[in-house]
């Protein structure tokens, strides 16, 4: 009996796995279109510590819904935090399987901020007029 159990035991703990990495982190990133000229990075007001996440759940290996996205995953976080652009952002991924159940997904943390926040000068000309950078 007590071998029945060390082999059922020994058996589940096979069963079992889970992955988590860290894919990265950002200085800048968006996944919308961003005039990030138009930005001084030091006064426009962050929302601090903003997460998305995207994900999918399996059983029997059958999955549910669409295959994790990081693009879906920082959506959601400039969804959450209100605006079009990241900065200090860092990606993970991470995936796991207990037996017959899987999990995996991206996951983005960083700092969200509104490129037509407070900050954001004007292409079109009035206060804080658009000026390119010169030619070298």
């Amino acid at each position: 009996m007590a071998t029945i159990l060390r082999c059922t035991l020994f058996a589940l703990v096979l069963l079992q796995w889970g992955c988590a990495s860290r894919l990265g982190d950002f200085t800048l990133l968006s996944s919308k279109t961003v005039e990030i000229s138009r930005v001084d990075l030091k006064k426009v007001s962050y929302n601090r510590g903003i997460e998305g996440s995207d994900g999918r759940f399996w059983f029997l290996f059958i999955p549910f819904g669409n295959a994790p996205s990081l693009e879906q995953a920082v959506d959601a976080a400039l969804e959450n935090g209100n605006g079009d652009f990241m900065t200090s952002a860092v990606i993970h991924r991470t995936s796991w399987t207990v037996i017959l159940f899987s999990w995996e997904s991206y996951a983005v943390t960083g700092d969200v901020a509104s490129s037509l926040d407070k900050g954001s000068r004007d292409i079109e000309g009035t206060p804080g007029k658009f000026e390119p950078i010169p030619k070298y």
